[in-house]
């Protein structure tokens, strides 16, 4: 019995046509979407500028005791007289080269004092050069200074920074709020610039970035719709660095690893109301689990790194995120079993593999035995 040939599709059906309805609208809004996307490059292109967006004054409540006390405090501050003031014209998403003046930021301390901090006169905008902007001693912002700032009895040396710099950092930890956006993200944009720079400096960032933040929470936990500028251009910075992670790694595999450094100890290390972010778990084992592929295990660096980060966070990690863990671990024995590792790499493996099976201890004996075998391999 022969097949009867197919009819075929009839065109003249209203499903057809529907179809050819849809195709359409879809070219439509692409055309529409690349040109809106080609006004907006002209745009800026042109220098046009968007205008500026002040958060309006809010009246916040404040509990009785609290007025109390800040009235019984009040009583008892000497004032300084403030000078005068005016605002820069204009926003830009970096620091301008014009020279900015603000009103002064009175802080207040403990023992009933009150001490005025006033910005520098001029802001050296950061160079078009990702290493230029690292803000090591005499770069970054790029003038000398100050040493340390004590912050709720805790002192974080930022001597490392220039004294731009340590201005604006010392303003984030006393007060976030008081800042612009765009200085708040370069606050950022500098400690993970300076970790990059120097990995020494990745755990001097992270405690900051925990300061700041603290503060930030605290000032506004009143708010109806907290910002937190800080916190957000944190993990927003982090992500979109962790996506260049391959041309970082060409570029300079001490960058890269001062940035893996700088990442996760900003997990480890950073609490909002007593919890982690959560949002950087992935990019913590997607780091972690780009140093033990088969090329950064032959640097010694990187094997250093990944070594140093799962002892300092294995047990909290262990503790939070146990199936991401045994994922990591299994990938650690596959590259400790292939040949293909050389042998400091395969040994710093099974000492990692051994710490963990022993619930993150290891007794003395066993220590030693493994920190002389890592210097005989060492050379």
């Amino acid at each position: 019995m022969d097949d009867k040939p197919s009819p075929g599709l009839d065109l003249r059906h209203g499903f057809v046509h529907k179809i050819r309805k849809q195709l359409v609208k879809r070219d439509q809004s692409e055309k529409d979407f690349e040109t809106e996307k080609m006004e907006v490059a002209k745009r800026q292109l042109a220098g046009m500028k968007k205008p500026t967006v002040r958060r309006p004054t809010q009246v916040t409540y404040c509990p009785p005791a609290r007025r109390e006390r800040s009235n019984s405090t009040s009583s008892a501050v000497s004032t300084s007289p403030n000078p005068s003031s005016t605002s820069a014209s204009g926003d830009s998403d970096v620091l301008t080269a014009t020279a900015v003046a603000r009103e002064p930021a009175t802080q207040y301390s403990t023992n009933g004092t009150t001490t005025v901090n006033t910005p520098p006169t001029q802001i050296s905008p950061p160079a078009s050069n990702k290493q230029d902007n690292m803000a090591g001693r005499g770069q970054g912002w790029g003038v000398p200074a100050a040493e340390s700032v004590t912050v709720d009895n805790n002192n974080y040396d930022i001597s490392g920074f220039g004294e731009e710099a340590q201005w604006y950092i010392r303003q984030a930890l006393q007060d976030p709020t008081s800042l612009r956006k765009q200085d708040l993200c370069q606050v950022f944009n500098v400690l993970m610039w300076r970790a990059m720079e120097e990995p020494d400096y990745a755990r001097t960032g992270a405690e900051l970035c925990h300061a700041i933040i603290q503060v930030e929470v605290e000032k506004e936990q009143y708010d109806c719709v907290p910002t937190r500028v800080f916190q957000s251009h944190l993990r927003l910075k982090l992500l979109e660095q962790e996506m260049e992670a391959e041309t970082l790694h060409e570029q300079s595999v001490s960058a890269w690893v001062g940035f893996v450094r700088f990442l996760c100890l900003c997990y480890h290390v950073i609490r909002v109301k007593g919890s982690p972010l959560m949002t950087m778990v992935d990019s913590v084992f997607n780091c972690l689990s780009l140093l033990a592929l088969p090329g950064p295990l032959k640097n010694e660096m990187q094997v250093d790194c990944l070594y140093n980060l799962l002892v300092q966070m294995g047990p909290s990690l262990d503790q939070t995120v146990q199936d991401k863990m045994e994922d990591l671990f299994s990938l650690l024995r596959d590259r400790f079993l292939s040949f293909k590792t050389p042998p400091l790499a395969r040994h710093r493996l099974l000492q990692l593999i051994e710490l963990r099976s022993g619930g993150w201890e290891m007794e003395p004996g066993i220590q030693d035995y493994y920190s002389r075998a890592g210097k005989e391999l060492r050379g």
